[in-house]
């Protein structure tokens, strides 16, 4: 059970309302409520762009409040659904993907994001990892020399180059994926059911 104290102040910054599950049948429908709301997204958005970092929970509304602006000055809208007691955030950028440069504005707004996580002390991931959506903002969170060391580290232990040739560090060239391994399309990606950032 919440202390009177963080309900109040979350109902002051975030809220218009405050649940506190009375018994475990109430903590699950609390729950189920959380884990549906990525497909109630898709009720009100032909699609979304979940973004993942971490912050310092002291930085949660200054962090809430530059997420909003952002995706506002970007003509977007965005869904949050996070387990802010970990400093974990999750916004979801909602965008049509049949709209002329609306994705490019999801892309920039996500970097965006992933910056101002950076910049108040978190990272740009905050569970769900780096991958080849996050790969170019390494450098919010690492130096130049710390990406090197990373390289001859990965180097040291895959001289070949074979491990997830093209991954891990950004690059320069348009395409990470190289080789053998290069991407190809899920059936239902080609049925146009779903699209890959």
């Amino acid at each position: 059970m919440l202390p009177a104290a963080p309900t109040d102040a979350m109902m002051e910054h975030f809220g218009h309302a405050a649940a506190t599950a009375r018994s475990e049948a109430e903590r699950q429908l609390l729950w189920k409520g959380r884990k549906s709301a990525f497909g109630a997204y898709g009720r009100v958005s032909p699609a979304y762009m979940v973004m993942d970092g971490v912050i310092p929970r002291t930085k949660l509304p200054f962090v809430l409040r530059r997420v909003n602006e952002i995706v506002a000055a970007s003509g977007l809208r965005v869904g949050n659904v996070f387990h802010a007691g970990d400093g974990n955030l999750h916004p979801n950028i909602l965008y049509d993907p049949r709209k002329p440069g609306e994705e490019a504005r999801v892309v920039a707004a996500g970097a965006e994001i992933m910056k101002v996580c950076a910049e108040v002390g978190g990272s740009i991931s905050g569970e769900h990892g780096i991958g080849l959506e996050k790969v170019d903002f390494m450098p919010f969170i690492f130096s130049a020399a710390d990406l090197a060391l990373m390289r001859r580290l990965k180097s040291a232990f895959n001289p070949s180059g074979l491990c997830n040739p093209g991954k891990i560090f950004p690059t320069k060239k348009s395409c990470v994926e190289v080789g053998p391994v290069a991407y190809r399309p899920h059936a239902i990606e080609e049925k146009g059911l779903a699209q890959r950032f």
